[in-house]
């Protein structure tokens, strides 16, 4: 199956999702030691969703299963900004961004995650 288009067309329909993209704030030095930033909103978006394949990994001698797909959402300003280091937050979720690719030239965001519980 080809990856989502959304060229010239774009088929607002198909972003029926609203995810928020969370960014970790600078770390804090107390004195004595450094604490991390408090987490916050970077941006929110309207968003397909596509589910990867399901898979397991073997953990503690047993298994999880991960959920994992990729957001796609229009590039523009912020969005072109996304980094493997942020989140995002989606159904109650917090999602963990395994990779960012700019796809169409510059049209469309594609943000690979993976659940992180």
């Amino acid at each position: 199956m080809p990856p989502l288009s959304f060229g010239a067309g774009v088929n607002a329909g198909k972003l029926d999702r609203r995810i928020t993209i969370r960014r970790q704030g600078p770390p804090v030095d107390d004195g004595y030691t450094t604490l991390p930033g408090v987490m916050g909103d970077y941006c929110t978006r309207w968003a397909s969703w596509k589910a990867a394949n399901g898979r397991e990994t073997f953990e503690n001698q047993g298994n999880e299963a991960k959920a994992a797909g990729s957001f796609w959402v229009r590039y523009d300003s912020q969005t072109k900004g996304i980094k493997t280091t942020d989140f995002v937050a989606f159904d109650g979720r917090i999602w963990n961004i395994l990779d960012v690719q700019q796809i169409d030239r510059n049209k469309t965001v594609e943000i690979i995650v993976v659940a992180g519980d």
